[in-house]
This record gives structure tokens, C-alpha cells and sequence, in this order.
């Protein structure tokens, strides 16, 4: 691995309203360069997704954690669960329980994490590295690993989140993994959807992911009164271009599965 320079700060905020704050890590390959979203309520907080524990939260953003923050990873690929273990306790979906609390190897060079992932692309495409910059001049990348968190809550299709003041509606739509989530704020209308959908390819093909589950839970979506979405990964959009997307892909798969 060549050598890479140190970040000057790791995390980058964004306030987009309304009591959300988007956390990015932009020192990583767009490959797990994911989104977290932090949305605060009148009782507790929420921390949807968990970054890949390259560099802690508690270190670089203590405040993101000070208010009995929760966190509820919408699937367990190490870019939206690496960094579980810093909450003290996270929901996640009960058929991915079992992963937060025994987490599979995870590796920061590209070949062996794709290999992990059974995900295939095409070798000109690839990094050598999963990191871009190194958080501290001291961090080791070969050390790295996604430690053990605890499970604070199981979640099934139909729960509810509470903030207090808010709450959020799981919803279970399997297909990118077999417990991947969305959730929706139906005050708002604001849907975060992890890795179930984002403006980009959507990686249906890997270890874990099926193609007719992936089918069902994107007909879901088309059901929903959504008017912006909150990926786990690139920018915003709005609800129009949700069901373009959602569309596109209905028609790319249209042959694979009957119905």
C-alpha cells in the first residue's frame, strides 16, 4: 500500500434542517464513502448508519453522541456499521442481530473487502486502498477490523423509532442485504434508505443480496408518500427522482423475477 497523507480532519457536517445533520467522511473511496445521518429529538437522538470506525466519532464529533444517541444501522457492510461499537447499544434489523454483535473480517485494501463482499469490478476501476488519507499519523490500516457492538433493539417491519418529538417507521426491504432497512419520517415525509437506494448503481449481486427481495422492496417504495430522500451514500433527492429510480430498476430486472 503506498504511503497516504494524514487528513486534516476526518468527518465533515452538513445542517440540511429541520434537526438533521449529514456526517460524511470524505477521506475514504466512493466505494464506502457513506453517508450518517444525525437527527435530533426532543428525548434522545438518532445516528442512522455508523461510518466504517476508521476514526471515532466520540473523538471527532463528541456532540453527535451526547444526547442518549441511538444508533440504528440500516445494514451491516462495514461502511454503515463500523463504527456501532462507539453507541451503547444500536437497532438493527434482528436478521443482521447476530452481525453487529459478531462482525464477519473486514479489510481496508479494495481486492480483499470485495472478495469479503462477493463483489466484482472491473480491475482498472479499483484502488489499492479503501482510505485516501490516514486519520492520525499513527493509525495503522492493516490493524483495522470492526469490532463487536451491543444490540440495543431488533427491529421488524412496522416499528417505530421515538425521538420524542419525532419518530421514525421502519421498514424492512431486503434485497442489498437480507436485513437492510429504510425509515421513514411520515411528518416530514423524508425517507433515509441506506443501501436500498441512491442515486447510482445499486450493487444487487453481491454476497447476501437477492434480486427478487430487492424486486418486492422497491414496489414498497413506489407506496410511500415521500418527498426527499436520505441515501447512504451521494446527495439528497427528491421524491420525483425516487421513483424514477425506482422505476429504472423495476425495468432493468423486469426479467428476473415473475410478476
Amino acid at each position: 500500500m503506498s504511503e497516504l497523507p494524514v487528513a486534516d480532519g476526518w468527518f465533515v457536517v452538513d445542517d440540511i434542517g429541520e434537526g438533521v445533520t449529514r456526517v460524511t467522511e470524505p477521506h475514504l473511496s466512493e466505494l464506502v464513502s457513506a453517508n450518517l445521518w444525525w437527527i435530533r429529538g426532543r428525548d434522545r437522538d438518532v445516528l442512522v448508519d455508523t461510518g466504517l470506525g476508521v476514526a471515532s466519532l466520540r473523538e471527532h464529533l463528541p456532540e453527535v453522541l451526547e444526547h442518549d444517541t441511538l444508533g440504528v444501522v440500516s445494514h451491516t457492510h462495514l461502511d454503515h456499521a463500523g463504527g456501532a461499537y462507539e453507541l451503547a447499544g444500536v437497532a438493527v434489523h434482528e436478521l443482521e442481530a447476530a452481525a453487529i454483535v459478531s462482525p464477519a473480517p473486514a479489510s481496508l485494501r479494495t481486492h480483499t473487502e470485495l472478495e469479503l463482499l462477493g463483489l466484482v469490478l472491473p480491475e482498472g476501476e479499483l484502488p489499492e486502498s479503501l482510505l485516501e488519507a490516514l486519520p492520525s499519523a499513527d493509525y495503522d490500516p492493516a490493524a483495522y477490523a470492526v469490532r463487536p457492538a451491543t444490540v440495543a433493539r431488533a427491529l421488524v417491519d412496522g416499528d417505530v423509532v421515538d425521538l420524542g418529538d419525532r419518530a421514525l417507521r421502519v421498514m424492512h426491504a431486503p434485497g442489498h442485504t437480507p436485513g437492510s432497512i429504510v425509515l421513514l419520517d411520515e411528518e416530514l415525509r423524508w425517507l433515509y434508505t441506506g443501501d436500498v437506494l441512491y442515486d447510482g448503481e445499486v450493487f444487487d449481486q453481491m454476497l447476501g443480496a437477492d434480486i427478487p427481495s430487492y424486486v418486492a422492496s422497491m414496489r414498497r417504495l413506489l407506496d410511500l408518500d415521500v418527498s426527499l430522500v436520505h441515501p447512504g451514500h451521494d446527495r439528497s433527492f427528491d421524491g420525483d427522482r425516487m421513483r424514477e429510480l425506482v422505476d429504472e430498476y423495476l425495468r432493468l430486472r423486469s426479467g428476473s423475477v415473475g410478476g
